[in-house]
């Protein structure tokens, strides 16, 4: 009994549908980003679910190699970019300076310590005015996220890590806004107050 349980195992094995069968998208189409399913090449329209390369999708023995059903060779689909006119690339770039500049002014304001007071003494700027005032000069780096970012960049975060990793953006939004560029200018009146002649007295 035991001798036919193994050849009724090495049977199956030899014979039944394998369980990671390559998959064929129709012609025109390619496999989309997340691999179950076509997409038309060179956009996100969808050519339906994709099927078992030399037959349908539940398989079968005996295909002899042929290509059947007119499918491809599987492909990746080409990456396709997120904001694809100048008035989305603008309306992404606001949005990405908007979310740096909330996120400062709540994290940098709730935790400022003596020298960010110190800061909004030598700019003449409340925390969250210096704060926004910081963000503003990611504008160049939210920009460049905006036209990186494509369907193969990893989602939001991923292509955020690249564009802000350097300087602590782990997620989107999140960023050191002060090491975006060169450190705010001195207030005009700290400035006149420095270079002021002390007063003579009779």
């Amino acid at each position: 009994m035991r001798y036919l349980q193994l050849m009724i195992l090495v049977l199956s094995c030899t014979f039944g549908t394998p369980v990671f069968a390559d998959l064929c998208c129709p012609s025109g189409c390619v496999l989309s980003g997340y691999g179950n399913g076509c997409w038309h090449i060179g956009t996100n329209n969808s050519c339906g679910p994709a099927s078992t390369c030399g037959g349908s999708a539940s398989g079968g023995g005996g295909g002899g190699g042929g290509t059947g059903g007119g499918g491809i060779y599987p492909q990746r689909a080409p990456c396709t970019v997120w904001y694809q006119t100048q008035q989305n690339r603008d309306d992404a770039t606001n949005q990405c300076v908007s979310v740096l500049t909330t996120n400062a002014q709540f994290w940098g304001c709730l935790f400022e310590d003596n020298a960010g007071r110190a800061e909004d003494q030598r700019t003449g700027l409340s925390c969250a005015d210096r704060q926004a005032a910081l963000a503003k000069q990611c504008r160049a780096r939210c920009a460049t996220y905006v036209q990186s970012m494509t369907t193969c960049s990893g989602g939001a975060d991923g292509g955020w890590q690249t564009t802000f990793g350097d300087i602590g953006g782990s997620t989107y939004g999140s960023a050191r806004v002060d090491l975006c560029g060169p450190r705010l200018k001195t207030s005009f009146f700290n400035r006149v107050g420095r270079s002021r002649p002390p007063r003579l007295t009779p």
